[in-house]
């Protein structure tokens, strides 16, 4: 009996003696747990970027610092609280949306949404990124989420697209505005310099049909002056063409007819040139007119100079309320690395005129293979209403 008695104390003992181990053991588990709770608290706390964590009720539960000074909030005033106390009741419920959704897709929702900020007295345009969090049994246990303040890069972003937009119509202000002058240069031309070249060949006509047979030597300098004056007269209307082509009064169709006849007479260059039947109602105003007229004609400048082709072809046609112009060549195409160039000048420049009247500017091309150039322009709305 009393073997027992010992044998069964000595168990006790035993036991007691792992009970007391496993609570010793488990208090420094708890209590590394707790450290470690506590580290995590301080580093989340001091991280720069905002952090927050919701219940599965949308209830705030945990925030740092850096969220409460994106919110202008302070947690220990919404510990435990729905969020819709302290933000206008819109931003609450699109709050809560995004949870929902969180939670609904099993997946990071990111948003960019409102919060109103107390302290500033203004609204902060933020991006949250929402992790839901489930239990072992699926069911939604928490969202752990992160802001970013984009308020001032989204500010930044809207004035530099401002800014942009505002050069391009500077550009194209400026280009109108050039391309006026060329218009009163090449008049002022005509009128006046090329006035006074026929003036001036007539009375050297005159003179050249008196002297003939009575003063040979006088009749054939007069012939090499109406030679001189004939050169000069045929160089005046080129001048006048390059500065504002007397075509382009009659629309881009025989403009762009006058201008490949052009070249053609330049170069080796075989050029084909595809205008659909309604070309004569394109519906482009004058300063559309112009700037499509540039556009092909700085193609086919870079063309000549870089692209080393002996085939061209301009297509012009009209789609719906658009129009097309597309401009290809067999030449050695564009390689990487090209865009430095000189070559890439021409076509930023290209780019810019398309962009200024709110057309839309691709450029396909493969090294040996070639290039083309496709332009889509709206029409200008009160030419679309005439031909309607």
């Amino acid at each position: 009996m009393e073997s027992r008695v010992a044998l069964r104390t000595a168990q006790l003992q035993d036991v007691n003696a792992r009970l007391s181990a496993e609570i010793a053991m488990r208090a420094q588990t708890e209590a590394a747990l707790a450290r470690s709770e506590e580290r995590l608290q301080d580093i989340i706390s001091m991280m720069p970027l905002s952090l927050f964590l919701k219940d599965a009720e949308s209830r705030i539960v945990l925030m740092n610092q850096a969220c409460e000074q994106q919110w202008g909030v302070c947690f220990q005033d919404i510990a435990e609280g729905r969020d819709i106390q302290h933000f206008p009741s819109d931003q609450s419920a699109g709050f809560h949306t995004a949870d929902r959704e969180a939670f609904a897709s099993r997946s990071v929702v990111i948003r960019e949404e409102l919060v109103w900020n107390a302290q500033l007295q203004e609204n902060r345009l933020v991006q949250t990124h929402k992790k839901p969090v489930f239990d072992a049994e699926g069911r939604p246990q928490m969202i752990i989420a992160m802001a970013i303040d984009i308020t001032d890069s989204k500010r930044n972003e809207e004035n530099l697209q401002r800014s942009l937009a505002q050069l391009r119509e500077l550009s194209d202000h400026q280009q109108t505005i050039k391309e006026e002058e060329r218009r009163r240069i090449a008049l002022d031309i005509h009128d006046d310099l090329g006035q006074n070249l026929m003036v001036l060949r007539i009375d050297v006509s005159l003179l050249h049909a008196r002297t003939a047979g009575t003063h040979p030597r006088l009749h054939s300098h007069a012939q090499r002056v109406l030679d001189t004056i004939d050169a000069t007269i045929r160089s005046v209307r080129t001048i006048i063409n390059d500065l504002h082509p007397s075509t382009l009064e009659l629309g881009l169709g025989p403009a762009a007819e006058w201008l490949i006849r052009q070249m053609e007479g330049r170069g080796a260059i075989r050029y084909r040139l595809h205008i659909a039947s309604d070309a004569p109602h394109l519906g482009l105003d004058q300063r559309q007119t112009s700037a499509i007229f540039r556009v092909l004609q700085e193609s086919l400048s870079n063309i000549v100079r870089h692209a080393q082709a002996s085939e061209v072809e301009v297509a012009l046609a009209q789609e719906h309320d658009a129009i097309l112009l597309r401009i290809s060549d067999n030449g050695i195409g564009m390689q990487p690395g090209d865009d430095g160039k000189r070559a890439a000048f021409g076509l930023k420049s290209i780019r810019e005129r398309v962009h200024a009247l709110g057309g839309e500017l691709r450029i396909d091309s493969q090294a040996g293979q070639g290039t083309a150039l496709a332009i889509h322009l709206p029409q200008s709305r009160e030419r679309v209403a005439d031909v309607s």
